[in-house]
């Protein structure tokens, strides 16, 4: 887990997004940090995601780094932001319990309405997280911390494909990683019977 250093703050979130200003910056940071966390650590790599950390902190984050951050970072954590948003917004721990919020006199959408709003930005996140995963794997020459990872349990590697699907192919045998393209039923799957 990163320590708890914000990539973007909610004023960049409401300046470069539809989040109106007046909602509580403390609504807002959970967010931020929870999308950092399950979308662009494991889009970076634990190694290159604590570099960017560290240096956000230190207030040091300069050179191809503060590129990537600015030109592909950003817009895909806002976008993931704005996907797991909704829901932090709408719904809100009191001390009667859970609460559905909303002001007198505004219409609520739909639950259909606020996960058509969601799939919108995680389309977006995807679209820039690709993006992003394309221009590492080019440029790995400028962020050494990309490919080279610690070996501990909690290392997080990065990840090289930006789309989610809820169907299950199975593993791609063509790019398993000790996979003997000799083996019969791989062949097969070539077009090649009977070899």
């Amino acid at each position: 887990m990163s320590k708890n250093v914000l990539i973007i703050t909610p004023n960049i979130l409401k300046d470069r997004t539809s989040v109106h200003t007046n909602i509580d910056d403390k609504l807002i940071y959970p967010e931020i940090k929870s999308a950092q966390d399950m979308y662009i650590m494991p889009l970076l790599g634990s190694k290159l995601f604590n570099k960017i950390i560290t240096d956000i902190q230190n207030n040091s984050l300069t050179g191809v780094y503060k590129s990537l951050v600015d030109d592909y970072v950003i817009d895909t954590l806002m976008n993931y932001v704005m996907m797991d948003l909704p829901q932090g917004l709408n719904y809100q721990f009191w001390n009667v319990g859970l609460v559905s919020v909303n002001k007198d006199g505004s219409n609520v959408p739909s639950k259909d309405d606020m996960f058509s709003i969601v799939e919108r930005y995680k389309i977006r996140a995807e679209h820039y997280a690709k993006r992003c995963m394309l221009y590492l794997m080019q440029e790995q020459g400028s962020y050494p911390e990309y490919r080279e990872q610690t070996g501990g349990l909690d290392s997080v590697y990065p990840n090289t494909t930006s789309f989610s699907s809820p169907i299950y192919l199975g593993e791609d045998i063509y790019t398993k990683p000790n996979a003997s393209y000799n083996e019969p039923w791989i062949n097969y799957y070539n077009g090649e019977k009977g070899k």
